[in-house]
């Protein structure tokens, strides 16, 4: 497919074009910055590996959330699941190290408790609710990618964003 000045222009180009929903995305699955910025590093290595196998038919943002969503899934599976003192807050101006260590466990627990509400969400659901929120898409965008009506991807949007409400009220 071309010369690998092609293949590097082309996949260079795709980034640019997506870098930020993929971003958005990855932080989603991920939870923060740093492997978000690791997720979508490897998701353009991958697309430049493997570009001589996609179809320029096929539409190349599906094509990259498909390579994002499966690098995310393997980074989540490798990932330590503890916090280290590293990973914790400076103290910040007079407030005391204790007050800024606090505000984040609430503001974590409160990300904690949505994360495991969507999670729960059927697939479907989940993976709209995150395309249009964390990767930007709009709604045109997701039924492409989705194969759905427009009408059909804001319903589930309403439906979840509903249901999500209803849950996190409890």
């Amino acid at each position: 497919m071309g010369s690998e000045n092609d293949r590097r222009g082309e996949v260079s180009r795709l980034a640019v074009l997506h870098h930020g929903p993929l971003f958005g995305y990855c932080r989603r699955r991920l939870g923060n910055d740093s492997e978000a910025d690791d997720a979508l590093q490897e998701t353009f290595m991958r697309a430049y590996k493997y570009f001589g196998s996609y179809d320029p038919s096929r539409d190349a943002r599906k094509w990259l959330f498909g390579i994002a969503h499966n690098v995310c899934v393997e980074i989540a599976r490798t990932r330590r699941k503890h916090t280290t003192v590293a990973d914790m807050p400076d103290p910040e101006g007079d407030r005391s190290a204790t007050e800024v260590a606090l505000e984040r466990l609430a503001h974590e627990e409160n990300l904690e408790l949505v994360r495991r509400e969507l999670e729960r969400m059927p697939d479907r659901a989940r993976r709209i609710l995150e395309l249009r929120f964390f990767g930007q898409l709009t709604s045109a965008e997701i039924a492409d990618l989705e194969n759905m009506k427009e009408t059909a991807v804001r319903v589930t949007v309403h439906r979840a964003l509903e249901g999500l409400r209803a849950k996190l009220a409890r």
